[in-house]
């Protein structure tokens, strides 16, 4: 189990390390937001999208108990 999370803590650090800098190959984190939020369509998927797993995780949870 250790060995999992310190493979996804190299993989972060690898991904970090290739998306530094200008013009890499791999997009940074903020410039991929930035390119996937241009679209309305996509704002608006990504809202429902929250809304559906709020709905069906938190809120089931909330009157369970």
């Amino acid at each position: 189990m250790v060995a999992g999370y310190l493979l996804m803590l190299l993989l972060a650090v690898v991904l970090w390390y290739t998306t530094r800098g200008n013009g890499g190959s791999v997009a940074s984190l903020s410039e991929f937001f930035h390119r996937i939020l241009h679209y309305r369509g996509t704002r608006l998927g990504l809202i429902l999208a929250w809304w559906w797993f709020g709905w069906h995780f938190l809120v089931s949870i909330i009157h369970r108990s």
